[in-house]
């Protein structure tokens, strides 16, 4: 049985596989085969010579200057640009004059990091993926098709992503970046001899979707955003390999979570009050299908409400359970609660009764006893604009732990502030 890993390229994002690699080496899975593009390929190249040490100073230490000249951070947010605009104009200089961005370090730094003696040398088979130009052909390499001395060429031809990098040359042969014909190489893998694969995808939308639940795939890809392909915030690199490690682990049944992270979750504990909480949820779901509040909601717009609790949640059947654990993450989320920790569940839901509001502070709880429909609907919606989600979710709570919410507001609440209901509800229930 051969295991293959499968890696995505995706520039500064590639800091995620180490954190995979990470998970892997903690529950002792090997692997025989290793097939990468782009930034996959340099990531490969450490773990089929099994240097994790190297590969994690590598990502903690790494800067603009060793990728290029006069580089700038590609961030997400126009503040992030306008910060750098003193580097802007000799980037485009130098980008013009080498029709790329100047990437000589990036070459030097491919030449010092690669030991290509110990990638040939080594019983973990290899595969990088390029395209040829102008043809747009694919082109997979097994380390047994690369002639010996040539691999960090076509790794530097696996990551030559046009037009942010130049095309690469390797003899009378032009070459782009891998991505252009296969960003994840999970069919090389299988081509090549793989039983079963480990994807890491870089991307929160699968590049393979097709391969999500196979059997024969473990699927790993971001819970959150890694932001873009060429940020190299150290924080954020460091942030992006923590999840890259927590993913891996929720993936091979060590953690719970989706967008949160959480050990020592015990359903048969939390049983009743999953039980509770789903109660709940299809109550609501009832509220709005009434036809006395036809006016007030339709059936559809429940579909706001699911829309908030299968978030992150991946394809396939929703229990219960992924309900329950979906409703402590959007109270996490209301009140901002670090994603990055990895929190036990009880500890977590601690955490959560300290930041609910004083009741005193709650003043908006008191509005559910109004019977004026109209007047309370137009009320939730001024909060949904003007009022904070932990303000909210605070009066929501008190309400239904008073009794003060009835079926009309519940509806309201649904159509308008869904995430505060759900996490409300989801207090309500635990505490």
């Amino acid at each position: 049985m051969k295991r293959a890993i499968a890696l995505s390229g995706g520039g500064t994002k590639g800091s995620y596989e180490v954190g995979v690699w990470k998970a892997l080496l903690e529950k002792d899975i090997d692997y025989q085969i290793v097939t990468g593009t782009s930034i996959g390929s340099i990531n490969g190249a450490f773990m089929v010579t099994k240097q994790y040490d190297e590969a994690y100073e590598l990502w903690n230490t790494i800067t603009m200057a060793d990728m290029m000249e006069d580089g700038i951070n590609l961030t997400e947010t126009l503040e992030g640009i306008l910060e750098q605009k003193q580097a802007i104009r000799p980037f485009l200089k130098k980008y013009v004059k080498n029709k790329g961005a100047d990437i000589s370090p990036y070459t030097e730094f491919v030449d010092r990091m690669i030991d290509e003696q110990a990638v040939m040398d080594s019983d973990i088979d290899y595969g990088l993926v390029t395209v040829q130009f102008p043809s747009l052909k694919g082109i997979e390499l097994a380390k047994k098709d690369i002639p010996r001395g040539m691999l960090k060429e076509y790794i530097l031809a696996s990551s030559a992503i046009f037009p942010l990098f130049p095309m690469h040359k390797i003899g009378t042969e032009t070459y782009l970046d891998g991505c252009y014909y296969d960003n994840l190489p999970i069919d090389f893998a299988f081509k090549m001899g793989a039983d079963e694969v480990i994807a890491v995808d870089l991307r929160n939308s699968p590049a393979h979707p097709n391969y999500v639940n196979r059997p024969y795939v473990t699927y790993i890809k971001p819970s959150s955003s890694l932001g873009t392909m060429m940020n190299f915030d150290h924080q954020l690199l460091l942030d992006n390999m923590q999840m890259g490690y927590c993913d891996a682990m929720k993936m091979f049944g060590k953690y719970k979570g989706f967008l949160y992270t959480f050990t020592k979750f015990h359903a048969f504990y939390w049983k009743a009050k999953i039980e509770k909480f789903s109660s709940l949820i299809a109550k609501a779901e009832a509220v709005c299908s009434e036809n006395s509040l036809k006016k007030l909601a339709k059936p559809g717009d429940m579909k706001n409400a699911f829309g908030e609790l299968e978030a992150h949640l991946g394809e396939g059947r929703r229990t219960k359970e992924d309900y329950f654990i979906r409703g402590a993450e959007l109270a996490g989320e209301v009140f901002a609660l670090d994603k990055r920790e990895v929190y036990e569940f009880s500890d977590f839901i601690k955490k959560l009764r300290g930041k609910i509001l004083a009741k005193e502070l709650c003043d908006g709880a008191d509005l559910f006893v109004k019977k004026n429909k109209h007047s309370i609907l137009v009320k939730l919606t001024d909060w949904s604009l003007n009022k904070d989600s932990a303000y909210i979710t605070s009066c929501i709570y008190f309400a239904l732990k008073e009794e003060k919410i009835d079926s009309y507001e519940k509806a309201g609440c649904l159509t308008i502030l869904p995430k505060e209901l759900l996490a409300a509800a989801f207090l309500f229930v635990c505490l």
